[in-house]
């Protein structure tokens, strides 16, 4: 391992991964924090470009751990103490930091995937990281993110508990864009409403579908919501006006693996 000064461009540039979306977008790069992180990302066969340990924590036990399956020709760097902590994302940093590159996905297609989630300016990162999860982990074959929330800002990175590394994730810049392609490729559109549409588990979701989920304050778009083929809402019994869109999407995903499991 090669010792860096704080002030060494490299660790600015670290500054600028965690808090710039037109830097990581730049550099088609992530910044990962953590060696759990790290580690998911590594199993993913993510492409691990720098790795930064802080002196205090090189030798903890996981941190060592994951540093021992790098590639050998990733040689990390060992920063002052607390150095990651000012420039990373995260609270505290761990001990580490990684700069992984970000993979080109392909657009979701039928003859690929039977289920996509549709992120349609959804902004805040922590929803949609675990969107992301709770949709990976219901065998999501793709997620697209259609304005809103920037999918390589770290905290959907630590939301998704790195479930990025191991979906297809794409941008676009519009949630129109994504309906109409992905209507294109054949599949049906499904949305989500509070008041109104198909109980989720009433609904045939063993057919190749897009799932639309809306933003947290104002939900899908009337005009958006009136071109999907249909209309979902949860039943709910409580005095609760209504779940998050976390909470939300979860159910539906989860029914969709449900009925296919039962298929």
């Amino acid at each position: 391992m090669r010792p860096l000064s704080a002030r060494n461009p490299r660790v600015q540039r670290l500054g600028r991964l965690a808090r710039r979306r037109e830097e990581r977008a730049e550099q088609r790069a992530l910044l990962v924090e953590g060696p759990v992180l790290l580690g998911t990302a590594l199993d993913a066969g993510a492409s691990v470009l720098e790795v930064y340990v802080d002196e205090a924590a090189q030798h903890h036990q996981q941190v060592a751990a994951v540093l021992r399956r790098l590639p050998e020709w990733v040689e990390p760097w060992v920063l002052p103490a607390g150095t990651l902590d000012r420039v990373g994302d995260a609270t505290t940093s761990q001990g580490l930091a990684a700069v992984v590159e970000r993979r080109h996905a392909p657009w979701p297609a039928r003859d690929t995937t039977s289920f996509v989630l549709v992120l349609a300016d959804v902004a805040d990162p922590g929803n949609a990281g675990t969107l992301i999860r709770a949709a990976t982990a219901a065998g999501v074959g793709a997620v697209v993110v259609a304005g809103g929330v920037d999918p390589t800002h770290p905290k959907v990175v630590r939301a998704s508990a790195g479930a990025v590394f191991g979906v297809d994730v794409v941008s676009v810049g519009a949630p129109t864009e994504a309906v109409d392609r992905l209507r294109t490729e054949g599949f049906r559109l499904v949305g989500t409403a509070v008041n109104h549409g198909v109980p989720y588990d009433e609904a045939d979701l063993t057919v190749p579908v897009a799932v639309v989920l809306g933003n947290e304050a104002h939900g899908l778009p009337e005009d958006l919501t009136a071109t999907l083929d249909l209309v979902l809402t949860i039943p709910m019994v409580g005095p609760t006006e209504s779940l998050n869109v976390a909470m939300a999407g979860t159910v539906v995903c989860f029914e969709i693996l449900r009925q296919r499991r039962s298929a």
